[in-house]
C-alpha cells in the first residue's frame, strides 16, 4: 500500500514494508527504542539492540526494561533512519512478549551481537519475538510496480 501526494513529477510516498524487509533493515542499526508500560504509561527507552534468527535482543541492567521481561510484558522495539535533507528514511516497530534469555548459548551469541553504548554491566539479554513487525519507507519517486 502507497500513501501519498503528487509534488511537481515526482511523487512522495509512504511504502509499506514487509516483514523481511523490516527484519533486514533492523540488521543494519545498534540502537532502537524499547517501549513499554511503565505505571500504565507508555515509556519509550534507548538500548543497543541486534536481530538474532527473527527475534530482537538487547541488553539491560535491572530495572524497567528487565522487570518487563520477567513479567512476560509486550513490548515494542521502535527503530528508525531518517534523512532530513532529502526528507527520506524509514521506521520499523516490531512487538512481542518480552522474555529473558537463560540459555548461555544464546546469551553468548546475543552479546557477541551487541555493542553497549552506554556505560554499566547490562548483564541480561531480554528476546522481543517478532510477533508483531510493521514499517514503512519514505520514498520520492514512483514506488517499482506503480
Amino acid at each position: 500500500m502507497v500513501i501519498g501526494s503528487a509534488h511537481d513529477d515526482a511523487q512522495f510516498s509512504a511504502v509499506e514494508l514487509g516483514r523481511a524487509q523490516c527484519l533486514e533493515l533492523l540488521r543494519g542499526v545498534q540502537v532502537g527504542r524499547v517501549v513499554l508500560s511503565l505505571d500504565c504509561l507508555p515509556v519509550a527507552l534507548p538500548v543497543n539492540i541486534s536481530v538474532l534468527d527473527e527475534d530482537v535482543v538487547f541488553r539491560t541492567d535491572r530495572g524497567s526494561k528487565l522487570d518487563a521481561a520477567m513479567e512476560g510484558q509486550v513490548v515494542s522495539i521502535e527503530a528508525d533512519e531518517v534523512d532530513a535533507l532529502y526528507r527520506t528514511g524509514w521506521s520499523v516497530l516490531v512487538t512481542g512478549v518480552a522474555e529473558l534469555v537463560t540459555d548461555p548459548r544464546q546469551v553468548e551469541s546475543a552479546n557477541s551481537h551487541l555493542l553497549p553504548w552506554a556505560p554499566g554491566p547490562h548483564e541480561f539479554v531480554v528476546r522481543v519475538p517478532s510477533t508483531r513487525t510493521s514499517g514503512r519507507e519514505l520514498v520520492w519517486g514512483r514506488p517499482s510496480g506503480q
